[in-house]
């Protein structure tokens, strides 16, 4: 079960929320988490007990941790860490380190089923605690309920937000919440049904292309798809995380702020996957150096940094590599040649930016490098199979309006003119999530549900 999916929608949540509006204020922890384990359990029941038993360590853990002093705090935290990231590794990477070390093909015997459901983003929300409670920024937790509400919380358990503990201290719901809510919900299942998916089945037309059938035009409108997709596919899924939050007196933090339209890689990681790249920044770059080292190790620490970062998203060299693309762009713009693009006219600032981000794309969807290196050719081929093949083949007349709605989307002019014109004509301003809903339902109903992006990492 998905939170786009209808059983979500018109039966758990309606149910959810009746249910929380009657319970006593001191049963509402316990309601949500009896929730969160059932919605876990209709999404991916064979890795219930898993999810469980990484609960009840962590939780025993951070108690640990929190009782000891000095050196046992420490062994402790290491031991902690060391085996939620073991558990991440078997989770994720068993099939892919067999494939490329010699000697451990017995991997693939111990590797799961299948992926456990929201394995990267708990298993790092786990950490960041165990980190914390070592390091005194945060009490240990010893109520159950809490703890496992803090991990299991069904917004985010399958996509984010990564939440540290201390986002999910509860509030009193109110009416403002719950507008707030379900007006983000309501924008959330729009861009995933009616800007993401149309714009991901022209993505997966252009790189399904053998190299020789995809010419320089059809290349390049697959990835501005790609890149439109990805972005309103994602921060589709966190505007309903937000606002399912919100519903139930929960602020969950935020992932976006407009990344499109920045000047940089640096700036673009500043308003990308913002719970990443905050927990990468916190919890790795900072402990290795962070950017008060000297300058090779400073770039030494983006090197790092990113490569693991593009390891978190997938067990392949494509993500790798992609990872690491961002890391040597993040290097060189600490450099002189960081000082030199600050120089530039600011529309040559934000077109370097989307190009670099833009290019990254291709690993972050291609299949391996030999596909990865085929798009790339196509790119700078300057080959035209003419407007005919790309218009009537790729394009109509739907992928040409999400095209438009994703670029316009993707920038904040749309919130700006909305908030002016709610000024002059408020009823129409509140009217706009409703007809919103109502077309990303009627968008659902003529079978537009697709998985999301990150639930799969």
């Amino acid at each position: 079960m998905a939170v786009d999916s209808p059983l979500f929608l018109f039966v758990f949540l309606p149910v959810l929320l009746g249910l929380f509006a009657l319970c006593p204020a001191r049963g509402r922890e316990a309601l949500l988490l009896g929730a969160s384990l059932l919605f876990y359990a209709l999404s991916d029941a064979a890795s219930l007990p898993l999810f469980l038993a990484s609960m009840a360590f962590n939780m025993l853990m951070g108690l640990a941790i929190s009782w000891a002093g000095g050196g046992a705090r420490k062994a402790l935290l290491a031991l902690g860490v060391g085996l939620d990231l073991a558990f991440l590794a078997w989770a994720k990477y068993p099939l892919f380190l067999a494939a490329q070390i010699p000697g451990l093909e017995g991997l693939r015997a111990l590797a799961p089923a299948s992926m456990p459901l929201g394995v990267s983003f708990f298993t790092f929300s786990a950490i960041a605690y165990l980190v914390d409670v070592a390091g005194r920024r945060q009490d240990a937790l010893a109520d159950p309920v809490r703890f496992g509400l803090f991990l299991a919380f069904f917004p985010k358990v399958a996509a984010g937000p990564i939440a540290r503990c201390r986002d999910m201290a509860p509030h009193a719901p109110t009416l403002e919440g719950l507008r707030d809510g379900l007006t983000r919900l309501a924008v959330g299942l729009a861009k995933k049904t009616l800007v993401a998916a149309p714009l991901g089945r022209l993505a997966d037309q252009a790189f399904a292309l053998p190299s020789a059938e995809l010419d320089m035009g059809t290349a390049w409108l697959g990835l501005l798809a790609y890149s439109l997709q990805l972005y309103f596919d994602f921060s589709g899924y966190t505007d309903m995380a937000v606002g399912l939050g919100r519903l139930f007196g929960y602020n969950l933090p935020e992932n976006f702020n407009y990344p499109y339209t920045a000047q940089s890689v640096r700036e673009f990681w500043r308003r990308w996957h913002l719970t990443l790249s905050t927990w990468f920044r916190d919890y790795l770059y900072i402990p290795l150096g962070g950017g008060r080292a000297a300058p090779w190790k400073v770039q030494r620490n983006l090197l790092i940094v990113f490569t693991l970062c593009g390891l978190w998203h997938g067990a392949s060299w494509s993500f790798v590599v992609w990872g690491l693309w961002h890391g040597l762009f993040l290097a060189l713009e600490r450099t002189g040649v960081g000082k030199r693009l600050d120089a530039l006219p600011r529309p040559a600032r934000h077109a370097y930016a989307l190009l670099a981000v833009g290019l990254g794309w291709v690993f972050f969807r291609a299949p391996d490098f030999a596909h990865a290196w085929g798009y790339f050719k196509a790119l700078a081929s300057f080959s035209f199979h003419g407007w005919d093949y790309t218009w009537t083949v790729r394009v109509n007349r739907e992928t040409l309006c999400m095209l438009a709605a994703g670029i316009l989307g993707s920038a904040p002019a749309l919130p700006w003119l909305g908030e002016r014109l709610g000024r002059l004509m408020p009823l129409a301003r509140g009217l706009a999530a409703p007809a919103l809903l109502a077309l990303a339902l009627l968008a659902l109903a003529a079978g537009a549900h697709t998985p999301f992006i990150y639930a799969q990492f």
